[in-house]
């Protein structure tokens, strides 16, 4: 209560944000992690090579983000169409 519909909108956008930026670093760091730990103890033994690459999660990347920004955005436009009362009324 008492936000302007531009400060609510950012708000959400950030908090979208927010989420894909912590998922991003958690699942940088347990794949780096899995890698690291996992994979070379499996290919420990001569008989076969690994390379470890964080090309896939790099390309999807910007995509987590561009979906950060535009579900808020697009919920809260499809929100936007329906009055006060009537959200209240839903809830």
């Amino acid at each position: 209560m008492g936000m302007t519909k531009r400060q609510l909108h950012q708000m959400l956008i950030f908090e979208g944000l927010d989420y894909a930026v912590i998922t991003l670093a958690v699942s940088y760091i347990a794949s780096t992690l899995a890698v690291g730990i996992g994979v070379r103890a499996m290919t420990a033994n001569g008989f076969s090579t690994f390379h470890f690459t964080l090309m896939p999660m790099m390309a999807c990347t910007p995509i987590l983000l561009a979906f950060a920004v535009l579900i808020p955005f697009f919920c809260f436009r499809n929100l936007e169409k329906q009055s006060i009362i009537e959200r209240l009324r839903t809830e």
